[in-house]
């Protein structure tokens, strides 16, 4: 009789490990390229929100975050419907939206759509370092990447997403700190 509870206890075990090594990552951008007159994204920014699906495509987002602007929303269309996800739209102060996302989003792929203002204090909200000391309007093919691990330590990645346009660019000391050779996208 003692076997089935001991096989049934290691089964629980087991199937709760799994929740228990559970990571959340959320990717960070700034909105896409703005047409000035309209408000709305440009050509540009219509190619870089259909390059930033393409590069988010194996990341398996689960759900969406934008500021409610038309550029935001408009650089996440293409991922969103592509993976049928709703934008969600986030009004909090930085620190009380990213406490929501680390207490209630445990586990979940996360991609905020941001202003170039917000990013760098939503990055340290999660806990992890920039290399940037600020960041520029101009700065739009910055893909940043915060993994939480169930640890509570922080991963922390920089890369370059679609066409080039950025004018602070990945100090070279973290590009040289952070080379890992035959990982995609490093």
């Amino acid at each position: 009789m003692r076997t089935p509870f001991k096989l049934l206890f290691i089964v629980l075990l087991l199937s709760n490990f799994n929740a228990f090594a559970q990571k959340t990552t959320i990717w960070i951008v700034n909105h896409a390229e703005t047409n000035d007159k309209t408000g709305e994204l440009s050509d540009t920014g219509q190619l870089r929100a259909n390059d930033l699906a393409k590069a988010l495509k194996h990341e398996h987002i689960e759900i969406i975050y934008v500021t409610g602007s038309r550029v935001s929303t408009g650089t996440a269309n293409p991922l969103a419907v592509k993976e049928k996800i709703l934008p969600r739209v986030y009004k909090d102060s930085v620190e009380k939206f990213a406490d929501i996302i680390k207490k209630n989003l445990t586990g979940k792929n996360i991609l905020i759509i941001a202003g170039n203002n917000t990013i760098l204090p939503l990055i340290a909200a999660f806990g992890a370092s920039s290399p940037f000391d600020s960041l520029d309007e101009g700065d739009y093919d910055q893909l940043f990447s915060i993994t939480i691990k169930s640890s509570g330590d922080v991963d922390f990645a920089v890369r370059y997403y679609g066409k080039k346009h950025h004018v602070n660019a990945i100090p070279q000391s973290y590009i040289l700190d952070n080379f890992s050779p035959g990982l995609p996208g490093r």
